[in-house]
């Protein structure tokens, strides 16, 4: 019995042009929440910051608890999905403090990274065969962020290595939810990932706590609302178009970013920034690009007409 096809028009719009809009919008939102994290960062730091981020999640998830009776919390995998959360936890604060002490092209382009992190830990990890092309763009992604760091050339800051671990951090997220979507489906991890991460970033959060302003906090609430907002918007493009096709519009975010740091906090992204996120978009597109014909290939050869 096959699979019934499913629609090609959405609302009247081709199939492939909805998810590209979704995928717009979601990058829209995230850029949005970016600039929101600063704000919020600059009087309550990055931590409570996170903290906030996820706590005024919270009450988005509770329709979907209250609706299904608590039936998405069944797992036998409450161990993974608690060191998944952790993992959450490590990437969110990077980032996050990343955001509030550095300039945010500078950070974005860097956190582009995070799919050359996954195509190395997928080597080493589950022993993924990579071909010599994608080697060479994973390594030139690298010479991007050289590009952008220039050591040896520029005073080294310590608070640049936050959005390297941010993309590090979350391309291990990344194959831990491979992992736990084997078995959970993509609601349950939502929902776990977002009580774990609340619980545990208020408890870091909390020997610092300091009562926000009115203004921080319809600040985070937006922040909440938009993360959540562009996580839900980039599932439901990936659910309607290949990764492949997607993968680009998600770097709009970059320009975006740019913009709302011009206005909103006057900062100019320097020359090598932008040529070294030139360089690490490029190579990342390419590696993808690789990657899914790779695999096509093999889903050909393995599921043949013999």
């Amino acid at each position: 019995m096959t699979d019934s096809p499913r629609p090609q028009r959405i609302l009247g719009l081709p199939r492939t042009t909805v998810a590209i809009m979704a995928m717009v919008c979601g990058a829209a939102c995230l850029a949005a929440n970016h600039a929101l994290v600063r704000s919020v960062a600059d009087e309550v730091g990055a931590l409570e910051t996170s903290a906030l981020r996820f706590l005024w999640a919270v009450p988005l998830i509770l329709p979907w608890l209250l609706r299904n009776r608590g039936e998405l919390l069944r797992t036998r995998r409450h161990g993974m999905h608690f060191l998944a959360s952790a993992v959450t936890v490590l990437s969110t604060t990077s980032l996050f403090a990343g955001l509030a002490l550095m300039p945010m092209a500078f950070v974005t382009s860097l956190s582009f990274t995070a799919p050359l992190f996954t195509t190395v830990m997928a080597i080493f990890m589950f022993r993924e065969r990579v071909d010599a092309a994608r080697w060479a763009a994973t390594l030139i992604g690298f010479a991007g962020v050289l590009i952008i760091l220039r050591p040896g050339v520029a005073p080294f800051q310590p608070a640049a290595i936050l959005p390297l671990v941010y993309a590090f951090v979350y391309a291990l997220w990344f194959l831990m939810m491979k992992r736990l979507g084997q078995t959970e489906s993509t609601t349950t991890i939502t929902i776990y990932q977002t009580l774990w991460s609340a619980l545990l970033l208020t408890l870091i959060a909390l020997p610092e706590w300091q009562t926000p302003s009115w203004e921080a906090v319809w600040r985070s609430a937006a922040m909440g609302l938009l993360g959540t907002s562009a996580i839900f918007l980039v599932a439901r493009a990936f659910d309607m178009a290949e990764a492949s096709l997607l993968a680009p519009f998600d770097y709009i975010r970059l320009p975006m970013i740019a913009i709302i740091a011009f206005l909103a906090f006057s900062e100019v992204p320097d020359l090598f920034t932008v040529v070294g996120a030139l360089v690490i978009i490029g190579a990342t597109l390419y590696s993808a690009r690789r990657g899914a014909r790779s695999a096509a290939k093999l889903d050909s050869h393995g599921h043949g007409t013999g």
